[in-house]
């Protein structure tokens, strides 16, 4: 029992650091990623828990040319993100409020701070929000969906 115990503990230990040691990445090398390292990966998240385990999602892995030609394609539709229509998938509130307005303000500050862009830089702060449609230059990228006509809780078990 106490060896289960300890073997316990460690595991929660790893996961706990793996959480704790988590940052989001705004730039990537351009070391091509194996086809390897990439099933490996979604072999793991495809054992993420899911409501009655239907695992709700779909997965697109992308690279090299059709990555361009994605990221080209959404880029050059001219939909810019303070113009969309969000009525089919509200992300944000229409008004926010405390404490998220405060959290989401200190968010953007530090990000657009540590890149040295300006309050009243919006050119460059939409060339900042661009680079999520070019993956940051990360060598592969890879797109989830989940069907529309899934409701609400598909897309907590995709989360």
């Amino acid at each position: 029992m106490l060896e289960n115990n300890s073997r316990i503990a460690k595991d929660a230990a790893i996961v706990d650091e793996a959480i704790t040691s988590r940052r989001s990445v705004r730039a990537f090398l351009p070391d091509m990623v194996d086809d390897e390292t990439v099933r490996d990966i979604l072999s793991v998240a495809a054992r993420a828990p899911s409501g009655t385990n239907m695992q709700p999602w779909r997965v697109y892995v992308t690279k090299g040319d059709v990555k361009q030609r994605i990221s080209e394609a959404i880029l050059n539709s001219g939909i810019r993100a303070e113009k969309a229509e969000w009525d089919e998938y509200r992300y944000y509130p229409d008004q926010f409020f405390e404490p998220y307005l405060t959290r989401r303000r200190a968010n953007g500050f530090g990000l657009y701070g540590a890149l040295g862009i300006g309050r009243r830089e919006v050119d460059r702060m939409r060339a900042q929000h661009d680079r999520n449609f070019v993956f940051f230059d990360a060598p592969v990228g890879i797109i989830f969906t989940v069907d529309r006509r899934l409701n609400k809780g598909s897309w907590i078990d995709y989360g």
